[in-house]
Parts: C-alpha cells; sequence; structure tokens
C-alpha cells in the first residue's frame, strides 16, 4: 500500500508541474493581439460594423483575468461614422469565483467614452442590431475572438432586456467599482427632431452588485435644442438594481440642475427622496420625495418671473395590479409674476387610500389666484373602493374682475370614478354664473346651468350635456369626444334662444389719459410731443384649430356680435386638420337674409374666404353697427366673394382679394348734398372760379332710386368697376381715380355727376344751365372725415356751351323783345 501511495503521490506532483509549466509556457507565449483583427472581422460578419482597436490589448489570465485597451471605436452599421468610442479602458476579472458562477470584477476604470445614439424615423435605434438585431448561432466559438464576441452580445441583451442568460444558477455580478471620466453621449430623435448632447460625463460608483445597494455620483452638462436645453446636472443616489426582478430602488436621491430647459429658466431645480419601482407589476413607491423649483418660466403659453415652487410628497404608493393608491400629505405650492400680475397656486392632499375593499381619505382642496381671479376647488367626502369611487362633492367656486365687470362661478357635482375600468363622470353638474357690470341692462346676469359629463379612458371618449338659462332662453349643448388622447374629434350640437356675446364678452376699451394729480392743467411748462404709443399687438393665432376635429349644428334664435344683430342664425361646421369650414350659413339679417359660406385655413397661413349673399338687406343700420359709419342708406343686395390670408390684422387687409356686388335701391348717399351743392356754387360760379373742397356733412344727403356699384379687391385696395347711381335729377359713374384703400382706410374716387332732368325738382329748375354737363366730384380722405371737391375747371367748357346757348335761346325766341335783351344776356354770361 506504501508503495502504491507513493506513486500516486509521485505522479500527482508530477502532474501539477506539468500543468504549472504549461500554464507558464502559455502565459509566456500566448499574445492576444494576434486575435484583435480576427476580432474585428467578426464584428464585421455579425453586425456589419467596423471595430477599431489602435492601441495594444494587454491580457492577464491568473489569477484574475485582466483587460487593458485603449483607442477603440465602433462604426455605424454599414458606414464609416462612429457609433461608439473609448480612449481607454481598464478592468480586472477573478478566475475562481467563474467556477461557482459569480462574476467577479476589480475596478473599471473608462476613459473618454463617446456614443451617438439615434432613433430613426422608423422608430429603430442605431445600436439596434447589438442587442438582438444578430442572428443566434448555436455553434461553439472556435477562438478567443470569436468567444468574446460573443460574450459581448449575450451581456448587452442582458443589460437591455434586465435579464441574465439562462443557467443552473444566476449568475452573480459584482464589481468593485467604477470610474466613468470625460464621457459624451449625443442623442438625436428623428421624429420629435430633439438632440441632446450630454457632455463632461464624470460618474464613480461603490461596490456593485445586483440586488445590493451602491452609492452612485455624477456630473454632467446637459445641452441641445427642440426644445432648448442648456444645464448643468449633478446628482447622487443609493442605487438598487435587480433586472432579473425589474426592480430598481433609488434612496437618498439627490439630483440637482440649473441653467436652460424645456420651457424653464432655472436657478435651481431640486429632486429629493426616495423611489422604487417594480416592473413587473408597474408599482411605484415614493418616500419622503421633495421637488422645489427656483427660476423663470419661459413657456409662450404661461411666462411667469421669479417663480418659487414646490412638491412635497411624504408617502404615494401606487399598485395598479392591486388596484391601491395611496397619499399621505401631498402639498403643491407656487408663487411667482406673470403679465397679468401675482400669482398663487396651493394644492393639499392631506389623505388618500384607495383599494378594491374600500376608499377613505379626508378633503382635497385647492386655490387660485392671479389677475383678479380667486378660485377655489375641492373634493369632499371620499367613499366606496377602487371600482366605484364615491365623492360625495366636486366643487368650483370663483371671482374674477375685470375693470368693473365681476364674474362669479359655482359649479357643484357627485363624482363617480371607476379606477380599474379607467372611467368616470359628474352625474348632476350644477352651478351659476354671475355677471355684474354697469354697462349690462339691468346692472347683472344670471345663467343657471346644470348637465352632465362622462369619461371613458379605456375606450378614448367622453359625452357632455350642458343646458343652461340665458337672458330667459334656453342654451342647449351636447357634445361626444373621441380619441381623447391624441386628437380629439368632437360631434356637437348647439341650440340657443338668445345669444348676446356683447354682454359676455364685452370688447376691451382702452383706459383714458389720467388726469394730474391735482386735476389741474400744467400750463408752466411747454406741452411735449406724446410719445408714440406702443404698437398693438394685432397677432391672429389660429393654432388651436390645429390638431382637434370637430363637427356639429349651430342654431341661434336671435345673436348679437360686435353690434351685429341676426335672427335665426343656423350654421353647419367643420374642422379637420387646421380647417375650419362653416356651410350653409343662413340668417335673418337687417331686414333680409344672409346666405353662405366662410372657410379659415389655420395651417396654410392663416387663409380666410368667403361666399355670401345678403338680399333685402337694410344697407343704413348694417353699416352703423357693423363699422359705425353712417355714410349710406337703401335697401338691396350684397355678394361677396372674399378671399386673404395673413398673420396679424395688417397682413389680412393687405392680402384682401375678390369682389363685392352692390345694389341698392331709395336710399341715399350721406355727406353731401349734391343738388344743394351744384345750386349754390352755380350761383357764385364765375370764369375764374377755382375747385373748392367741402367736408362732409351727414346732415346732407344725396337721395337715389338706384344704386349699383361692382368693386374688385386686389391687395386690400377696391378698385370700383362700376358705378351708376340714378336719382330723377341726377346721374352719377365712376371716374378716374375710383380706389378704396381697406389698408389705408382711404377714400380716393372720382365720381362723375350729370344733371339729366332740371325740371323734376324745384331745386332742379335752378341747374337748367347744368343739364347734360357733366361735373366730377372727387371724394377723398380717411374714410371718417372724407372730403368733397367739385372739379368745375373740368366742367367750365361744358357749362359755358350749355349757359350760352339757353341765353341765346331766350333771346331768340323773343323772351328777350330786343337788341338789349341779348346784349343783357351776354353780359350774364360773361359774367359783367
Amino acid at each position: 500500500m506504501k508503495t502504491w501511495f507513493k506513486r500516486i503521490l509521485i505522479g500527482l506532483v508530477v502532474l501539477v508541474v506539468v500543468a504549472v509549466v504549461g500554464l507558464a509556457i502559455f502565459l509566456l507565449t500566448f499574445d492576444p493581439n494576434a486575435y484583435k483583427y480576427k476580432l474585428e472581422e467578426l464584428v464585421q460578419e455579425r453586425y456589419h460594423r467596423t471595430l477599431t482597436i489602435d492601441g495594444e490589448i494587454e491580457l492577464s489570465l491568473f489569477p484574475r483575468i485582466g483587460l487593458s485597451v485603449q483607442g477603440v471605436s465602433l462604426s455605424e452599421p454599414n458606414s464609416p461614422d462612429t457609433f461608439a468610442s473609448i480612449e481607454s479602458t481598464r478592468l480586472a476579472v477573478a478566475v475562481w469565483p467563474l467556477l461557482s458562477n459569480s462574476f467577479v470584477v476589480d475596478h473599471v476604470a473608462i476613459s473618454g467614452f463617446k456614443a451617438r445614439v439615434v432613433r430613426g424615423k422608423d422608430g429603430q435605434f442605431n445600436f439596434s442590431n447589438l442587442v438582438g438585431g444578430a442572428s443566434a448561432t448555436t455553434t461553439a466559438p472556435s477562438n478567443p475572438a470569436e468567444a468574446l464576441v460573443g460574450a459581448a452580445q449575450t451581456a448587452a441583451q442582458a443589460i437591455t432586456s434586465g435579464t441574465l442568460p439562462a443557467s443552473r444558477n444566476n449568475m452573480q455580478i459584482d464589481i468593485a467599482g467604477l470610474d466613468l471620466k470625460d464621457g459624451e453621449v449625443q442623442l438625436q430623435d428623428e421624429i420629435s427632431g430633439m438632440a441632446v448632447a450630454v457632455t463632461k460625463i464624470n460618474a464613480n460608483t461603490g461596490r456593485v452588485t445586483f440586488n445590493q445597494p451602491f452609492d452612485v455620483r455624477l456630473t454632467a452638462r446637459v445641452e441641445g435644442g427642440n426644445p432648448r436645453v442648456d444645464a448643468n446636472l449633478t446628482g447622487q443616489a443609493l442605487l438598487t438594481l435587480d433586472p432579473s426582478a425589474k426592480r430598481y430602488a433609488a434612496q437618498k436621491l439627490d439630483l440637482r440642475m440649473d441653467g436652460k430647459l424645456p420651457g424653464a429658466e432655472a436657478k435651481s431645480l431640486a429632486v429629493r427622496g426616495n423611489l422604487a419601482f417594480n416592473g413587473q407589476k408597474s408599482a411605484l413607491d415614493v418616500a419622503g420625495l421633495e421637488v422645489v423649483f427656483q427660476g423663470d418660466i419661459t413657456d409662450p403659453a404661461a411666462r411667469a418671473t421669479g417663480v418659487e415652487a414646490s412638491v412635497a410628497m411624504p408617502k404615494l404608493a401606487i399598485d395598479p395590479h392591486k388596484s391601491q393608491l395611496q397619499i399621505e400629505k401631498l402639498a403643491i405650492r407656487a408663487k411667482g409674476g406673470s403679465a397679468d400680475g401675482p400669482f398663487e397656486l396651493a394644492v393639499d392632499a392631506p389623505a388618500l387610500n384607495i383599494s378594491p375593499a374600500s376608499a377613505t381619505g379626508e378633503a382635497l382642496t385647492g386655490r387660485v389666484r392671479v389677475s383678479g381671479l380667486d378660485a377655489s376647488f375641492g373634493l369632499n367626502g371620499i367613499s366606496g373602493n377602487a371600482a366605484e369611487l364615491d365623492i360625495k362633492e366636486a366643487k368650483v367656486d370663483s371671482t374674477s374682475k375685470n375693470g368693473d365687470r365681476v364674474v362669479k362661478l359655482n359649479f357643484a357635482s357627485p363624482l363617480t370614478l371607476n379606477l380599474l375600468q379607467r372611467s368616470g363622470g359628474l352625474s348632476a353638474l350644477r352651478g351659476d354664473v354671475n355677471i355684474t357690470d354697469p354697462g349690462l341692462p339691468k346692472g347683472s346676469l344670471q345663467i343657471p346651468v346644470i348637465g352632465s359629463l362622462n369619461v371613458d379612458l379605456l375606450k378614448d371618449q367622453a359625452t357632455s350635456k350642458i343646458n343652461a338659462v340665458l337672458e330667459g332662453g334656453k342654451f342647449d349643448l351636447s357634445a361626444d369626444i373621441t380619441k381623447l388622447s391624441t386628437s380629439p374629434a368632437v360631434n356637437f350640437a348647439l341650440a340657443v334662444d338668445t345669444l348676446d356675446l356683447d354682454k359676455l364678452v364685452p370688447p376691451v376699451v382702452a383706459a383714458p389719459p389720467k388726469p394730474p394729480a391735482d386735476g389741474k392743467k400744467d400750463d408752466s411748462k411747454p406741452a411735449q410731443p406724446a410719445a408714440p404709443a406702443a404698437p398693438a399687438d394685432d397677432t391672429i393665432d389660429l393654432s388651436a384649430l390645429v390638431g382637434p376635429s370637430v363637427n356639429g349644428t349651430l342654431k341661434v334664435g336671435k345673436l348679437v356680435m360686435r353690434g351685429l344683430k341676426a335672427d335665426d342664425v343656423a350654421a353647419a361646421v367643420k374642422l379637420d386638420k387646421g380647417k375650419l369650414d362653416i356651410s350653409s350659413l343662413t340668417a335673418g339679417l337687417y331686414g333680409g337674409k344672409l346666405a353662405g359660406a366662410l372657410s379659415v385655413d389655420a395651417a396654410q397661413g392663416n387663409q380666410l374666404a368667403t361666399k355670401m349673399s345678403l338680399a333685402g338687406i337694410s344697407i343704413e343700420p348694417l353699416l352703423m353697427d357693423l363699422a359705425k359709419q353712417n355714410v349710406l342708406s337703401g335697401t338691396g343686395s350684397l355678394a361677396l366673394d372674399l378671399k386673404t390670408a395673413g398673420a396679424n390684422a395688417y397682413a389680412m387687409k393687405s392680402g384682401l382679394g375678390g369682389t363685392v356686388q352692390v345694389r341698392l335701391r331709395d336710399g341715399a348717399v350721406k355727406g353731401i348734398n349734391l343738388t344743394q351743392t351744384l345750386r349754390e356754387l352755380k350761383a357764385a360760379f364765375t370764369a375764374e372760379s377755382q375747385n373748392e373742397t367741402v367736408p362732409a356733412d351727414t346732415s346732407k344727403q344725396t337721395e337715389f332710386s338706384e344704386m349699383d356699384a361692382d368693386l374688385a379687391f386686389t391687395k386690400g385696395v377696391a378698385t370700383v368697376k362700376r358705378l351708376n347711381v340714378v336719382s330723377p335729377l341726377l346721374r352719377v359713374t365712376q371716374g378716374d381715380p375710383a380706389t378704396i384703400d381697406f389698408v389705408k382706410n382711404e377714400l380716393d374716387l372720382v365720381a362723375r355727376a350729370r344733371v339729366v332732368n332740371p325740371a323734376a325738382t324745384d331745386e332742379g329748375k335752378e341747374l337748367i344751365d347744368l343739364k347734360d354737363v357733366t361735373i366730377p366730384v372727387h371724394l377723398k380722405g380717411p374714410f371718417d372725415k372724407p372730403t368733397y371737391t367739385l372739379l368745375w375747371k373740368d366742367a367750365i367748357g361744358g357749362i359755358l356751351k350749355r349757359s350760352l346757348e339757353n341765353k341765346l335761346r331766350e333771346a331768340v325766341t323773343g323772351k328777350g323783345k330786343n337788341g338789349a335783351a341779348v346784349d343783357k344776356a351776354l353780359k350774364g354770361l360773361l359774367g359783367r
């Protein structure tokens, strides 16, 4: 036995010696760089990417697998462009733990890591083929290079999917620590157009082990556009990662940012607290979370300065799988300044606990104060369970002041929510709208309202019915809404007995200049020229039309809008892809009828087009209410075919084109009595008379039995193509120039007046000398103060000829008995 034992022992010693010598020879002769080109070749073959290793690979195999490499880069698929690169990296893996299915790594150091991550228009990322895009292989690796490629692919899939390769025992990963210096990641989204660069990344961790907390510290700079970002980022936390169970947690989180953020300029943004997320259950657990913001809000829709906002959330637990929600002492606060003045916001939810068995909680309350608005809201009487959450009263009260007008809203309704089905509704909405304003007929207006609202998020739809009493008449609105989460599609029907928009939304009146403090005018100082007024912002913003889809009908018994009055208004409304079409438009208007259509296209540069016909319209009250101008009276018809486009009122006027036809009967042109003016000027007429300009006088008018006018619009300027005014005494046609400039609000129009029947009126008999003589009348100046000039010089030849003929006729026919009569006629003709 002893002999055999000695022989066995000697054999084992020899075997160990041979193994050690063989391993030594392998370590001394193994050159990992011999496989560098093979590795690059395999990467090209599998991923169609170019792997470049500029530096030497330093590898040790025992007692630790050590790897150190410099100058590594990986290209985009089938492209020379670089996807990722590393200046240098160094790590070491313990050999013996691998035998027990553990992956133990010494400190990992990475320097100069850079990557460019792109999501294409097809929604695929440019690293997709690295984490599953390559076809699976079951063949054994033929060399270390191929083994390394396969291991890299498996590791990438494990990291991105959160799972590890199947084995008899889960692989235990243990990294002593990680240092990342001077990292940079470029993020680009070709769908949204976002481009962000995270630069100057410096991070380090403590010991990293799955399902065990480890420290992380990070600093970086975030820059990009659409929306603009330029901010510093610092953070630290105690992270716990369990990819196999999809559980992640951040304890003692302290994240801070400052600089330009989307929609904000942050002096400081801090997030502190504890977060835990279970990916398998989509459950979130928050404890002691606090978010604090200081800075300015730069979003055009809600600009604010000096904002101080905070969210305190001591406890929040959400578990959709168990239908559980728990909130404790949630508090939201915000204050700052806006263009309309300071604002304040406060929301409090002391306690809320919802489960499939029960629902309890204290009242949720909130308040908003801004620019004359003071609104409060609340949820009271919480009961039921997750399947049917009952809130006894959801309430909103608000008071808003604008000058002398005070509007009070008071609405309340029971609220029912089904958290499992993601649906809910206000079943019995009741409330009042009270408007107090000295400008109202009775000083106030009260509008009682009842209705209901139901929302189903699973079906992505909602329904609503509103019934109100408006000025003693009904106001009925019903609406069905679909595609709530994307682009809402609305079908509605509105029926109103009386709708006076001037009472509900009065026009803004500019405030008069303030008098001196003592109420006396200061004449001690010379008058200074007034500073030019700031140009009014007349931008026409129709962006709200882009997105939603609307179809519906509109019926209004009596409508008042910006002074314009109409009866029996009916129309079909359609909004799609930013284009609003109002078709089948009919209304009773100032004793006549209106019919036509109107379209507005916000997606194509605010294009507006209308075709309308007005028949039997009384033009005088229409112009008074519409334009506050008393320039024309009569009854007749108008036909409009107009188009324009522009971003503001000036552009709209400047782009106006189309035609207008006017046909009026039995009316008058206000501002001048042409018959009286011709008589007065003729009485004082001499051969040396000059053209005389007279201002418009609305107490005077020139009556007509017919007026026909055709106007052609180009770039906001109307050219009178045809004018025919008929009265018993006169005929008036257009001359040259004949333009009406709606951009400058000016007239430059020559009307050619001709006396056709002096005997038609007693006043006309004095104009016998002007019979069949054309006298141009020049209308010029601003719309509100035009002037009239009778161009006698242009008509003097015809007047002299007609007057001479009449005087000679009187003398020859015997009305003059002798030569003295002829001489007297000649003297009268020559004005001597």
